[in-house]
């Protein structure tokens, strides 16, 4: 077993064992839906096959797709979205992807692939250290990780810093996706003015526990910072009928 598997099947289980919830089970009703018009329920590998099938086709013309995941509040598994959807999509085959750690508040990315946290993002957009000494390698194929980086005061400062811009472009010549895990937008400023600059966000919905009107002031925000929304993600939902019958419905 790789790496990543087993790194992913480390963080299935240490969320079951928190919640206390079945495995999440495919929904093949949503899976049938493009991204765009409903949401997307994740679990298996080939749910984030999927996810991912639905991103390229809604950023047809990118080179290189930049996308973001957030939500609307904490708590909603947005790290663990990225991070599957990021090795996914690195599995697929020439697909150069790329994972940032954007949460500069509460960064778990380097603790999850057990690698340091620093140089990181932060570290690159202060004009601390290069930005090839920021990207790490993971021992896992076509996937590189950039880490969080150094704690700082300021947070939206960071990511708000005229030098993402010129991050930003380096990135899309070096990788065919770059993925980034966003702080909460209900919460954080970060969400939104990132947003401005990548070419979609997905925002992650944790299932039966999110209210909608969250949801939607969160939508409204991003919308009103003119960022592309491709959808959603429904993340941890539960199914209380046999595996088998929800495979024939």
């Amino acid at each position: 077993m790789s790496k990543i598997s087993k790194a992913m099947d480390r963080s299935r289980q240490e969320h079951a064992r928190r919640d206390g919830s079945p495995p999440v089970l495919p929904d093949e009703r949503a899976r049938a839906r493009r991204l765009g018009s409903g949401r997307l329920a994740l679990s298996s590998s080939e749910e984030y096959q999927t996810l991912a099938s639905e991103i390229f086709l809604a950023l047809p013309q990118a080179e290189c797709r930049t996308v973001m995941f957030v939500a609307s509040v904490s708590g909603e598994g947005t790290s663990l979205v990225a991070r599957e959807f990021a090795a996914s999509l690195a599995a697929q085959g020439e697909v150069e992807t790329l994972l940032v750690d954007a949460n500069l508040r509460k960064p778990s990315l380097h603790d999850f692939f057990r690698t340091p946290r620093d140089p990181g993002l932060a570290d690159h957009i202060l004009g601390n250290a290069p930005l090839s000494d920021c990207l790490k390698g993971i021992g896992v194929p076509r996937l590189t990780l950039l880490t969080a980086g150094r704690p700082v005061v300021s947070p939206p400062r960071v990511l708000g810093h005229p030098r993402m811009e010129g991050m930003l472009t380096e990135l899309r010549r070096r990788f065919s996706c770059v993925v980034f895990d966003v702080p909460s937008v209900l919460s954080y400023s970060e969400g939104v003015s990132l947003s401005r600059g990548v070419d979609g966000v997905v925002v992650v919905i944790r299932s039966g526990r999110t209210k909608r009107e969250l949801i939607q002031h969160a939508l409204h925000l991003l919308d009103g910072a003119g960022a592309k929304v491709l959808g959603t993600v429904l993340n941890r939902r539960r199914f209380y009928i046999p595996r088998f019958l929800y495979e024939r419905i």
